[in-house]
């Protein structure tokens, strides 16, 4: 079939990229009846797979019924429902809800949520924030202020400098062991905190695992309860960018609940909230932080225009059931234990994988021109994304500058309600395109 004229600056320029036509479950079929598997949830979106039918028949209801709402206007009863069922999965105490669109609104509104925080308690001075490098936590400038990633690169000039930690485990050539490189990691970020002052910050914020930058970092044994001690010393609030870890990715409701007694004083979400069928995200905020918003007579003004509309709240209310109702929390634990086991083998019989990490449903691979020096192989993240893609497998690419070395890594992040045999195809496919780019 003739390809299509695009005049669409969202697509990719250029690239020729082939024309969806239809999805279900894990698969995605183009215009000329190529099947892809989409293994990476095509950002890490697709938490329930593509098109669920209870998604769907949500949005044919809700969308007969009360579509939108403006937040000043009305309250809505999806809202009011959403808010409800969080509560009920969050790891925070006495959590409140603030909703957006994007990930991208989310982390700005997290932003705002700390610097108003702190004016509310008198300390108007507490402005700064620490975020970690490698880390990507949207596009908009204050969540792209905060990333530590290449695409700070067109817009450096007018960016704040927040990436100024270091991210554990993200050199994997410094081979230490666990307990060193949280001692070491949270030396840094101490250190970061005394060159800014603890009275200027007001907020550290980190991915608990990482996403696009790094793929699928997963922090050392002991750094998150340390991180935890840390902000506590110094009277700054910790905040969790979940965009991609919440919603039974990593194999809990929250990646937060891996680490029970250390929990973040706000949370991020997105993208797996709906799975993909609207646009929804939103902040999680233990209650005392909310507490001081509940009684400021302006509340917490800052929002966006379809914050907390009834379309979005009505679908992540019924994906937070789906997740519930098919045990999908516990099955992303099973499913990425196996997944976990088909990429260790891979990486046992290739020299070209340096590491493989992650928790749950979302799994990074490394790879490295060989495992004793572990250097990384300039392009070949692209290089194995494309092997794939022609043999009808979508991975994430997530090339990442790191210090002097730049990550060549993918990432993997199948839908929760994946069959087991499709896991064997990922795997089979993922060891064919890695033996061809080798």
């Amino acid at each position: 079939m003739a390809r299509r004229a695009d005049f669409s600056l969202t697509a990719s320029p250029g690239a020729l990229l082939a024309v969806a036509d239809s999805a279900s479950g894990a698969r995605i079929v183009d215009e000329d009846g190529r099947s892809y598997i989409d293994a990476c949830g095509g950002a890490m979106v697709m938490s329930l797979g593509h098109c669920h039918p209870r998604l769907v028949e949500v949005v044919q209801r809700q969308v007969a019924e009360l579509s939108f709402t403006y937040r000043f206007s009305f309250r809505n009863g999806p809202m009011l429902e959403l808010a409800e069922e969080l509560r009920s999965i969050s790891p925070l105490a006495d959590t409140w809800c603030f909703f957006n669109s994007s990930g991208s609104e989310s982390v700005e509104s997290a932003i705002q949520l700390a610097l108003r925080y702190w004016q509310l308690r008198g300390k108007p001075g507490k402005t700064d924030l620490i975020s970690r490098w490698p880390s990507f936590h949207g596009s908009t400038l204050g969540a792209l202020s905060l990333s530590g990633s290449r695409w700070r690169g067109f817009y450096e000039p007018i960016l704040a400098k927040h990436p100024i930690a270091p991210v554990p485990n993200a050199d994997i050539r410094r081979r230490r062991a666990p307990a060193a490189e949280t001692a070491w990691a949270i030396g840094e970020l101490e250190d970061a905190i005394a060159r800014r002052g603890a009275h200027t910050v007001a907020a550290v914020v980190i991915e608990p695992v990482t996403g696009a930058s790094g793929a699928a970092i997963a922090p050392p044994e002991g750094y998150i309860a340390e991180l935890r001690r840390v902000c506590d010393s110094h009277d700054v609030l910790l905040v969790f960018d979940e965009t991609i870890t919440a919603f039974g990715r990593t194999g809990e409701w929250f990646a937060a609940c891996h680490w029970p007694d250390a929990a973040p004083d706000i949370i991020t979400f997105a993208k797996g909230v709906t799975s993909g069928i609207v646009p929804f995200s939103g902040v999680l905020v233990s209650g005392p932080v909310a507490e001081l918003f509940e009684q400021s007579p302006e509340g917490f003004p800052y929002g966006h225009t379809f914050s907390g509309y009834p379309l979005g709240c009505a679908v992540a209310a019924e994906a937070i059931r789906v997740i519930r109702d098919e045990d999908l929390v516990a099955e992303s634990r099973r499913k990425g234990e196996l997944l976990r086991a088909r990429l260790d083998l891979l990486a046992a019989s290739s020299p070209h994988v340096g590491d493989v990490r992650g928790l749950g449903l979302l799994q990074g691979i490394e790879l490295v021109a060989d495992r004793e020096t572990l250097a990384p192989v300039p392009g070949a993240a692209a290089r194995l994304v494309r092997a794939c893609r022609e043999r009808g497998l979508m991975i994430y690419s997530c090339p990442t500058p790191n210090g002097a070395t730049t990550i060549e890594a993918v990432m993997l992040a199948p839908p929760l309600t994946i069959a087991d045999d499709e896991l064997d195809e990922i795997a089979r496919i993922l060891g064919e395109a890695l033996a061809a780019t080798a």
